[in-house]
């Protein structure tokens, strides 16, 4: 609707000015509209190659939704089957005896209306993640808060921008611009908040390339080397961010009814699948993520370390999106982000609507476009966070 919009005002001030007859200026607006109906593709491929990707591509949809099998029976199975597909069933069987380990750092003063501390968990033997903890300063075990999970996507310095602490000036800038500071946004708002760095991503956390084999790209490294050990990077980023929540639900002054979780572009693939896999997360906001795994042309939107091999033996995004119903999933985007094709992200959210309506909860799910590009959108976030936590309690 805004791109139709945008190109039937341009029209009209063209009309206006150039003062043509009544009869081409209902001839423009209607070969405008005509092309809206008929959304340009995202890529083109040549014809061989374009019939070749969408064929090997399309996959057996083993679990793709289906509204004549009882919603939960779907859901169990779809979700027992994507667990053992990103290898998070592997990672469960190898590490079953690994007790996680906490290190809380020492809470920084500052002039916010919450205290910042640098801490620190291990979730696999020599895997130590970094994370922010935020926490309103009149919190009171009696009347726990509700909390905010916000891993980062390909952003070296994301936890740092998350939490609001900033390296340097530029840095500041840098995310205020876009509304970045998404924890501290939320602790302001009073929730806890756990801003952790998401592995393969953070500085803290980058799987070198030595000799820059794998295109001088971390990420695509952690992937190759998960891929050799059975694994892969989204296993074990929901992993990291399940063990967070294994801490948080114990922790005094922390609502474990409360759980919302959010993060931008590979924080939002993070976020819609541990909301997937996870029924802890209520509250689910992938930001400029949520999109089916290709165009109808075949290309792949996401990046290289967010593959799942064989997801479209699986399903799809809706049936990601399905399986956090019936809790609350808003699925956001903006308009001017040229890393994704909106008549594809349009598709996908109404397919997961409907998925939503079958749940018993349509109201549970909503789609959003932010007015600019690949960022987060808080003025259409938090109404949607604070209503659905309120109607989970």
């Amino acid at each position: 609707m805004f791109d139709y919009l945008c190109y039937q005002h341009t029209a009209m001030c063209y009309i206006k000015k150039s003062k043509t007859p009544a009869i081409l200026s209902v001839i423009l607006l209607s070969g405008t509209l005509s092309a809206q109906e008929s959304p340009k593709p995202f890529v083109t491929y040549p014809g061989p190659v374009g019939d070749y990707l969408k064929r090997i591509q399309q996959g057996r949809q083993a679990h793709s939704f289906d509204a004549s099998v009882k919603f939960g029976q779907w859901q169990e199975k779809a979700r027992g089957a994507l667990i053992e597909l990103t290898g998070l069933q592997q990672m469960e069987k190898d590490l079953g005896a690994f007790t996680p380990k906490i290190r809380l750092g020492q809470a920084e003063k500052t002039n916010e209306p919450f205290t910042r501390a640098l801490c620190s968990i291990e979730t696999e033997p020599g895997v130590v993640i970094p994370f922010y903890l935020l926490i309103p300063k009149d919190a009171d075990p009696t009347q726990p808060l509700p909390l905010l999970l916000c891993p980062h996507g390909h952003d070296k310095l994301g936890l740092h921008s998350y939490a609001g602490a900033f390296k340097d000036e530029k840095h500041r800038q840098t995310v205020l611009e876009k509304e970045g500071d998404i924890g501290a946004q939320a602790a302001r708002r009073g929730f806890v908040v756990i801003a952790p760095a998401t592995r393969g991503l953070a500085e803290e956390l980058l799987v070198p390339d030595p000799k820059g084999r794998h295109g001088n790209r971390p990420c695509r490294a952690q992937l190759i080397h998960c891929l050799l050990g059975g694994r892969t990077p989204i296993a074990e980023r929901v992993w990291d961010m399940q063990r967070l929540l294994d801490w948080a639900e114990k922790h005094p002054l922390i609502d474990h009814t409360r759980f919302a979780m959010t993060g931008n572009s590979g924080g939002g693939v993070l976020t819609a699948y541990t909301a997937a896999i996870d029924t802890r997360i209520r509250v689910a906001i992938p930001s400029c993520s949520f999109t089916s795994v290709m165009s109808a042309e075949g290309f792949i939107f996401h990046c290289d370390c967010c593959l799942v091999p064989k997801l479209r033996d699986w399903g799809d995004w809706k049936e990601l999106g399905g399986l956090v119903a019936p809790r609350h999933l808003l699925i956001i985007h903006g308009v001017k982000d040229g890393l994704h094709h909106r008549p594809t992200v349009e598709k996908l959210a109404a397919n997961t609507k409907e998925i939503f309506k079958v749940s018993g909860a349509p109201n549970h799910t909503s789609h959003e476009w932010g007015n600019k590009g690949h960022r987060f959108y808080p003025g259409l976030m938090w109404p949607f966070i604070e209503k659905g936590l309120a109607e989970s309690n």
